[in-house]
């Protein structure tokens, strides 16, 4: 009895074996030496498709490498930059996508390639507190897509990312001419405000800066620009939630002007 059954686990485990070795045989999921480049990507690409990130990553690497004059050239390396976007590795993504972009300028990936090399920007850009060099180069980034190729199919969607990251750059000003304000370094602060007003005119911080600018020029009594900087807002910006602070502070400059 016990060697009839370990005769039957022996038979079990054999088979077990033999399909596996056939299913990995049948797969395609091994390289073979006599592939040609384009049998190669498709390797690579079935990995991508699977979402092994890693190991298509390696896979794009050797394509670039041994079949580097190839007609899927251009395509293993826009696919290495996404493998490593899935990854989310954005620094290294970046640069593969800076790689298609350079050195293979008349590929039609390049427009995709600038796409994403926006978007490996994009997704590191902190919040507006921290240092913005990643917000502006995604910035950067897209503002070429857009000059390059005015008519892609992404223009829409990269036209909203552009707002987005102008508004964070706009509240970044805004918060250093704030602390410049409470710091009483008065002169910076209007720097700062004007950097909101003047280049990102497009933003909603617009009507914060020029209160913001407003109040410097109360607490430097000079009460001449600041009744002139509130009767701008009040004209710009009729519906503004501000408007009740810039109502009272009007009082205060109307009765020191009248004084």
């Amino acid at each position: 009895m016990r060697l009839g059954r370990g005769i039957q686990v022996t038979k079990y485990f054999f088979v077990l074996l033999l399909t596996t070795l056939i299913w990995f045989g049948c797969s395609g999921r091994n390289p073979e030496p006599g592939w040609t480049a384009e049998g190669y990507f498709k390797y690579a690409q079935e990995l991508y498709d699977d979402e092994d990130y890693y190991e298509c990553a390696n896979e794009f690497t050797i394509i670039i490498l041994r079949y580097a004059g190839s007609s899927v050239a251009d395509s293993a390396q826009f696919f290495l930059g996404m493998s490593h976007y899935q990854l989310e590795e954005f620094i290294i993504s970046a640069a593969e996508f800076s790689k298609l972009i350079n050195n293979m300028p008349q590929s039609p990936l390049v427009p995709d390639a600038q796409y994403m090399l926006g978007m490996s920007y994009y997704e590191m850009s902190p919040r507006a507190a921290l240092d913005q060099e990643y917000t502006k180069k995604a910035l950067r980034a897209f503002q070429l897509f857009i000059e390059d190729f005015p008519r892609h199919t992404r223009r829409e969607d990269v036209e909203k990312q552009l707002l987005e990251l102008r508004e964070k750059l706009a509240q970044k000003e805004f918060l250093n001419a704030e602390l410049y304000r409470k710091m009483f370094r008065l002169r910076s602060s209007l720097i700062y405000y004007d950097i909101v007003l003047e280049r990102y005119y497009d933003t909603s911080w617009v009507d914060d800066a020029l209160l913001g600018k407003a109040l410097v020029y109360i607490d430097l009594e000079d009460w001449a620009n600041a009744r002139e900087q509130l009767l701008i807002f009040k004209d710009k910006f009729p519906d503004s939630d501000l408007n009740y602070a810039v109502e009272r502070s009007l009082r205060k400059v109307s009765s020191n002007i009248d004084d």
